[in-house]
């Protein structure tokens, strides 16, 4: 969870009134939020990832004002009758682009810290480290609109970026500037970058790389654009609601922009609420307190929300930068923080079931101690894998469910057969000596098109022997023993795999079902990990494997 660190009379002044120390200390944890220490004028938080809005000390004095009664129910805010336009003709792999206006803002050295803390935390958490969005504030002093979100060739245009006192390309950019050099992989070889230009043709920002120092937000600023681009329109949406409301705390009125782009026309920010309908006997039900309709909606208030009756619900309106308000339980969380939960009594409660163990987890273990019975050792893989390892190194094609934005080249698909892992810990296992069995039990995913969430995800166990001299006998034997603990026939079948031998490999059928297939692993594989003795290998669905063991007595 990122922390957040805020000045204490700043708080007090973006508030109205003075704060003590147990107020302080009350009060953070009734918005999901961990204080961490009080330092003088300094106070260090942990806010939880789901609340971004609470990311710097605007958005804290919001929540904190309706907690201690200064000013309850949804926030306002004074909009302009004012409309500005800006077009979005970004980059397709980078295609949404949102602005808002703050005028009227009040900024000295904390605020502008404030700000800038709220742009930063919300890069590296909501915006995946500016993969998923980036955020821009800029002083308006000289932008003509319309504004335009474009993209250009990396060496068409030059400006000076911030903290330069030359104008670079952006290609100079990413060579040159410490921000460039840290954030070019997101642009990074691209025939065009992302360019937000206002009417007369000056650059305002190259997102999501860095601003113009032309239009730096300083003390002096008294009206501030606002831009978020993204991957993701709705989080575009969602953040620039957080960033402009922070702003206006600092400000007089918010200016809708209208923004003209490839998915249609719409003025931005939103500042509309959400709404949720919600039973207040769910309070009941999960805090053991009968509250009322009249008691919730007071409270409910105090979370700067509104609660209007609907017969014997409520229609729970919330401010629109609320992202963790997803599902009536997120209401009941609210209802509890503004309430207490140290008013709330312990109970202990009935299970609605007894506990247990699910069936699969049950077999799956079974398996594993039969394999350590037969020598074999037991490792461990992560689910997250590659695709140079699952299907290129194994002389496969295939398709795997891949990360968009990966932080990292080596995880980014969930693993579709366990094997290929299997190999990578034999190479990196060659000090052991040999013989050397391993095996693994655990899930892999497959993708597919009839599941609702296009995936599929089934038990596997998988078996490797490397070893002078091992063969396909030593895989099948091992096997037989397997199926034949548990009382189950099996029959194998000819198998043409890319990553076996030919001729050494083989289906394996129980029940009447594939269960998975055995093999010599092929020259060409082994040569691919690094491995210069034969590996023979087995790998079987557990699903299949537990409905042939529990359909014994059918049969």
């Amino acid at each position: 969870m990122p922390v957040i660190s805020v000045k204490w009379w700043d708080l007090e002044r973006l508030m109205g009134r003075e704060l003590t120390r147990g107020e302080i200390e009350d009060s953070l944890p009734r918005v999901k939020c961990e204080l961490e220490e009080i330092e003088g004028d300094e106070i260090w938080y942990e806010a939880t990832h789901d609340r971004p809005d609470l990311y710097s000390a605007e958005g804290l004095s919001i929540a904190l004002k309706g907690l201690l009664g200064v000013e309850e129910g949804l926030p306002t805010y004074r909009v302009s009758g004012r409309v500005v336009e800006a077009f979005a003709e970004g980059p397709a792999y980078r295609p949404y682009a949102l602005f808002a206006v703050v005028r009227g803002v009040d900024l000295d050295d904390e605020a502008i810290r404030q700000l800038m803390q709220l742009q930063e935390k919300i890069h590296v958490t909501y915006g995946r480290d500016r993969r998923k969005v980036s955020i821009g504030l800029y002083d308006m002093r000289g932008i003509k609109f319309p504004v335009r979100y474009t993209r250009v060739s990396p060496d068409s245009v030059r400006f000076k970026p911030l903290d330069m006192d030359e104008e670079m390309t952006p290609s100079e950019v990413l060579e040159r500037h410490p921000t460039g050099v840290k954030y070019r992989h997101l642009v990074e070889g691209r025939a065009e970058v992302p360019l937000i230009v206002d009417a007369e043709g000056k650059v305002v920002s190259f997102p999501p790389i860095i601003n113009s120092e032309e239009f730096r937000v300083t003390e002096s600023t008294t009206d501030i654009l606002i831009d978020v681009t993204s991957t993701d329109l709705e989080a575009a949406r969602r953040v620039l609601a957080i960033v402009a409301t922070a702003t206006y705390v600092r400000g007089k009125e918010i200016g809708r922009v209208l923004v003209h782009g490839p998915w249609g026309e719409e003025e931005s920010p939103r500042l509309e609420p959400d709404a949720i309908l919600y039973d207040p006997s769910l309070s009941s039900r999960i805090l053991g307190v009968d509250l009322g309709l009249e008691e919730t909606a007071r409270l409910l208030s105090r979370m700067r929300m509104e609660a209007v009756p609907r017969g014997s619900l409520l229609e729970v309106r919330f401010p629109y930068y609320r992202t963790d308000i997803l599902h009536p339980v997120d209401i009941v969380e609210e209802v509890a923080m503004a309430y207490g939960y140290d008013r709330l009594s312990p109970l202990i409660m009935r299970p609605l079931h007894p506990g247990r163990e699910a069936g699969i987890e049950v077999f799956t273990r079974s398996l594993r101690e039969t394999l350590v019975g037969m020598g074999f050792i037991e490792v461990n893989n992560y689910m997250f894998t590659n695709t140079n390892t699952l299907f290129t190194k194994m002389g496969l094609h295939g398709k795997a469910i891949e990360v968009e934005n990966p932080k990292h080249e080596a995880y980014h698909a969930l693993r579709t057969w366990i094997t290929p892992q299997l190999l990578e810990t034999l190479a990196r296992s060659k000090h052991a000596g040999y013989p050397l069995k391993i095996f693994e039990a655990g899930d892999v995913v497959l993708p597919d098109d009839r599941e609702a969430n296009l995936a599929r995800e089934e038990r596997h166990l998988a078996y490797a022997v490397a070893g002078r001299g091992v063969t396909l006998t030593d895989a099948l034997a091992h096997l037989r023993s397997l199926v034949e603990l548990y009382g189950l026939k099996m029959s194998l079948e000819p198998l043409e795999h890319p990553s076996l031998i030919p001729g050494r490999a083989a289906r394996i059928i129980i029940a009447g079902e594939e269960a998975g297939f055995v093999g010599e692993i092929h020259p060409r594989v082994l040569t691919e990990f690094s491995l210069t003795i034969p590996v023979v290998v087995a790998e079987i669905n557990v699903d299949v494997l537990r409905r042939a063991f529990l359909s014994r007595g059918s049969r």
